[in-house]
């Protein structure tokens, strides 16, 4: 009855507002005073427009969330609106450490085995259904992972299992769950314990209808979506000053920014471009909000080249880059150096580590070290310098006008040592297989955001060298490596055929007439992931100094897995970074901040580190 109530008084609404704007056109003709004309016209014509709601906190985005379901969204925009929604066993705090959330407490049983003690007081929100949300139990947080492996929910979160044995309670209906590991990997929730948990009950009733209308434990629960431009929710923390949360979609920036100083929205949680950003600060109705970002922005560097495989060459070029000139000119100032992938707000960044100061003189005597041609005015001695080979080398970007420029500022800051760069220039998808592939000298790419510090075993682990084991396969268990269940070997290696199972046996695949078994119709190939494009490994022959430093990260790397809790493994991740400045096999730029811009009758509301949604939470409206 409540619901039908609303509705009919929300049809009411726009048909006695329709019925006004066409009376206001029968009167525009009807009224012969001019003055008279035009006051009926302002009042009535007023209610014509769509009016802004009032209980409301309307933030605009760039681009929509695919998918609201923390088991298959993975992008920056789907993983800040889910947490929104949903509530993980631990949370990242602003200093990136791991904190309880739904989990009460988590103790280390023994070795390889994780048990987590479930909060009591935690309530799912309402089903798609309209029926009451329940208590959050073990099954919960059990059913949430076991599902990441059910082909029709196609997660995009399946690595959570390459390390997982199997999940477990001793009672579904209790508060404990017990993780079963392959190996013993004590921080194993601090990467994979920010997944979403949702209500088994609710989910298994409809996926398709959960899919369209999720629910979760966060402080908001969803209400609708219309299309890609528009996701309301509504208050189920009661302690939020605001009823809704709008997000809305608006891809253009100008039509951003119009919203924005006509009022219709209240946060741009979108960093505009830098040239915008003085004119904004000027707008009395607007303020700006700026964090130090968790984005690393560098050049990567593919060892496989062999002018980079000597130091003394990505030396002179990390020396010939203008940090602090690019941030000053290009980023108005909203950013800072970096010295490695972990930005200075993170627990596991190295302190002691200086930004590289540009050094044209000392980048020109490198390069003439090992035999290229460099600018002559540079150099102490300039004998022979013209009879040395000039070091030409690709640099790859995308097509976007800010990443041209950026591009067309390091060729000539490289070209000032006599390094010449020849632009390759594709758009991000086929330039991101071309880096996956291996298939690059150079690139300057950025990660939105560093969390977790072993990340840095991804990146720089020889392990995590991607290729191709070239066997062809139809299921993992066909690739180098013992499989053990989830989606990789020991070996981490994957078969590229469809995913198939006897109880799920969908899209691109087939039953075998002989065992009744599922298999792929056509065949993949074993592939390893990884993102260790770079190839920094300590299989370099000719050059024993790097195969070495790589070989010590790969120890560190392997101790610091092993080890639980910042204090022991803060001395490892400073030894590791501290490795890395000094080889170079990522020339570090700079970590970007951020910006929202925020009407300014919005108080209270606060831009983290992560660019988190959750920092709208705190919002309150001021009374005008």
């Amino acid at each position: 009855m409540v619901q039908t109530t609303g509705v009919s008084v929300k049809t009411a609404s726009v048909v006695a507002r329709a019925t006004r704007c066409r009376l206001a056109k029968v009167l525009r003709l009807a009224t012969t005073s001019p003055m008279d004309r035009l006051l009926l016209l302002a009042v009535l014509l007023a209610a014509c427009a769509e009016r802004p709601e009032t209980d409301a906190l309307v933030v605009l985005l760039d681009s929509a969330p695919e998918s609201l379901d923390p088991r298959r969204g993975s992008s920056a925009v789907e993983t800040r609106t889910q947490q929104l929604l949903f509530r993980g066993l631990v949370h990242l705090s602003d200093d990136l450490s791991v904190k309880p959330d739904l989990a009460q407490s988590v103790e280390i049983e023994h070795p390889g085995r994780l048990r987590v003690h479930l909060r009591r007081d935690v309530r799912f929100h309402k089903c798609f259904d309209d029926t009451k949300g329940g208590m959050l139990k073990a099954e919960d947080v059990i059913y949430t992972y076991e599902s990441l492996r059910d082909p029709s929910v196609e997660s995009r979160k399946l690595n959570i299992w390459a390390d997982l044995k199997a999940v477990t309670a001793p009672d579904l209906k209790g508060h404990i769950v017990d993780f079963e590991l392959q190996k013993d990997l004590p921080n194993w929730l601090e990467g994979n314990g920010t997944l979403g948990i949702i209500e088994k009950s609710c989910a298994e009733k409809d996926p398709k209808a959960f899919a369209r209308h999720p629910s979760g434990t966060g402080p908001v629960a969803f209400s609708r979506r219309v299309a890609d431009r528009e996701i309301h929710f509504q208050r189920f923390d009661t302690t939020l000053a605001f009823e809704k949360l709008i997000l809305r979609v608006v891809k253009d920036e100008n039509t951003r920014i119009l919203e924005m100083l006509k009022g219709r929205s209240h946060v741009l949680a979108t960093t505009p471009a830098r040239p915008l950003l003085a004119v904004l600060a000027r707008k009395d109705e607007l303020k700006l909000l700026s964090q130090p970002g968790l984005g690393y922005s560098y050049l990567g560097l593919n060892l496989e080249v062999p002018a980079l495989r000597k130091k003394a060459v990505r030396r002179a070029l990390a020396l010939a880059i203008d940090r602090p000139g690019i941030i000053k000119h290009k980023y108005l100032g909203l950013a800072r150096p970096s010295v490695g992938m972990m930005p200075p707000q993170h627990w596991a960044h190295a302190s002691h580590l200086e930004p590289m100061v540009p050094d044209l003189r000392q980048a020109a005597a490198l390069l003439a070290s090992v035999d290229y041609r460099t600018n002559p005015d540079l150099l102490d001695d300039p004998t022979g310098n013209d009879e040395r080979k000039v070091l030409r080398l690709e640099l790859r970007c995308t097509p976007e006008k800010a990443s041209r420029a950026l591009a067309l500022v390091l060729k000539g800051q490289l070209h000032r040592i006599g390094v010449e760069i020849d632009l390759r220039v594709n758009d991000f998808s086929s330039l991101f297989q071309q880096v996956k592939r291996r298939n690059f000298q150079m690139v300057r790419m950025e990660w939105t955001e560093v969390r977790n510090p072993m990340l840095l075993e991804w990146v720089f682990h020889s392990h995590f060298i991607p290729e191709e084991a070239g066997p062809s396969c139809r299921h993992h268990r066909d690739c180098p490596g013992d499989y053990q269940g989830g989606n990789e070997t020991t070996e981490r290696y994957s078969c590229t055929a469809a995913t198939c199972s006897k109880e799920a046996c969908g899209v691109g695949c087939e039953r075998t007439r002989e065992t009744d078994q599922c298999q792929a119709v056509e065949e993949g190939v074993c592939r390893r992931a990884g993102g260790n494009r770079g190839s920094y490994s300590p299989h370099f022959d000719d050059n024993p100094q790097l195969a070495q430093n790589s070989r010590r990260v790969d120890e560190l790397i392997d101790q610091a897995r092993g080890l639980s809790g910042e204090t022991a493994r803060k001395p490892l991740f400073d030894e590791i970074q501290t490795i890395l400045a000094d080889d170079l096999p990522y020339i570090s730029l700079w970590h970007e901040d951020r910006v929202w811009v925020v009407n300014a009758r919005w108080e209270n509301i606060v831009l983290k580190p992560s660019g988190s949604f959750l920092g709208l939470l705190s919002a309150t409206r001021s009374v005008p």
